[in-house]
């Protein structure tokens, strides 16, 4: 038997929740008593966060609003995106002050909006946009600058099933109420990760180093899609100019970078969109190579196997502070085929290192 209350299991695509019964007299050819099947799938992963050469921007409404769903005759009602925003970030900002942290700022990055989109197009939850792109790649395109980690998650029906709720042959569909659904979600991400995820999404909440989150959004009557990206943003600039890759600004008091990482990925495509929709969880790439700190003459690092070693052309403390990042290095010898370049800024604070800026470089010869 259905119930009339939806239940939310992260990682369980074939969840199921349930609509209302109704009496099915005088409702031929209407499917009326069915189940609503319900998808919530938090995915989270542990990863490092990118950027893209060609920082692409969208115009955006001053007050965007979602359209949802109605049955025929009926006007759309909108819902005001920041009041949905503002829900899920105080919630997030609850969960981490729970447990002693700092709160998140909201970032106006639209990597998250844009790949909720995209989940609610298909009606598949990925951490791969169906251009290919992985989720520092999208960041870096709207702008970012800062090191990003993805949460996604989903509540709805199937996708057969949303088009029959659509359409009418599915009668007493349960629909999704977005305040309820998103802090389900939330909580699901908090406290019944460790099954789906190994709390991958938890941890992600509940890191230290985050300063930021873009939250995306998008729902109607019969489907949400909802995605957090953290951000580790300390503001560091970075820029590249034939090549020659420059970062610069300044840490927090303690915190020193100690090298830049560089990994590789193929050009994003459809293709690899179809090869890994179905992962759980995305990594940075292959690791290519390393930039370190110049040494004096005569001294040599040992180079290790199977990486590219750079000595950047300069790397300094602009105001004698370690704390000061100034660094210019040229990327070319990293470089031996097309495809997706990201770099990860490798900040030591204490005894602990973490990511604190990246950047993707797309390098396409045709």
């Amino acid at each position: 038997m259905c119930g009339a209350q939806n239940y939310f299991v992260a990682g369980d695509p074939a969840t199921t929740a349930a609509a209302k019964k109704k009496n099915s007299s005088g409702s031929a050819g209407k499917i009326v008593a069915a189940c609503v099947l319900v998808t919530v799938v938090a995915v989270a992963l542990f990863i490092f966060a990118p950027a893209i050469l060609g920082v692409i921007t969208q115009q955006q409404d001053s007050n965007p609003a979602f359209s949802i769903l109605q049955p025929q005759g009926q006007e759309p009602v909108t819902v005001p995106r920041e009041e949905l925003v503002q829900h899920a970030l105080d919630l997030i900002n609850k969960d981490r002050a729970d447990f002693g942290l700092p709160p998140v700022q909201l970032s106006s990055n639209q990597a998250a909006q844009v790949h909720a989109e995209d989940v609610f197009r298909t009606k598949r939850i990925s951490h791969w946009m169906t251009n290919g792109e992985k989720p520092y790649m999208t960041y870096t395109r709207y702008g970012g600058e800062g090191s990003v980690q993805q949460n996604v998650a989903i509540a709805g029906f199937s996708p057969e099933q949303y088009e029959q709720c659509r359409t009418n042959i599915l009668l007493d569909c349960e629909r999704i109420e977005p305040l309820s659904t998103i802090a389900e979600l939330q909580y699901e991400m908090m406290y019944k990760d460790k099954e789906c995820c190994d709390n991958g999404h938890r941890y992600n909440i509940l890191d230290p180093r985050h300063t930021h989150v873009s939250i995306g959004i998008v729902y109607d009557r019969y489907y949400l899609a909802f995605v957090e990206n953290f951000e580790n943003n300390y503001g560091l600039d970075i820029s590249v100019n034939n090549g020659q890759v420059t970062i610069s600004g300044q840490l927090l008091e303690g915190q020193e970078l100690q090298q830049i990482d560089i990994y590789y990925d193929e050009i994003p495509t459809r293709e690899i969109y179809e090869q890994n929709k179905h992962m759980l969880s995305y990594s940075a790439g292959e690791l290519v190579a390393a930039v370190v700190e110049p040494l004096p003459l005569g001294f040599y690092y040992e180079k290790p196997e199977g990486l590219i070693l750079i000595e950047a052309n300069r790397w300094g403390q602009g105001d004698d502070s370690p704390s000061s990042v100034d660094v210019m290095f040229n990327l070319a010898s990293a470089v031996r085929k097309d495809g997706v370049y990201t770099l990860f800024a490798v900040v030591e604070d204490g005894e602990e290192r973490f990511k604190a800026t990246s950047y993707s470089i797309f390098v396409d010869s045709e």
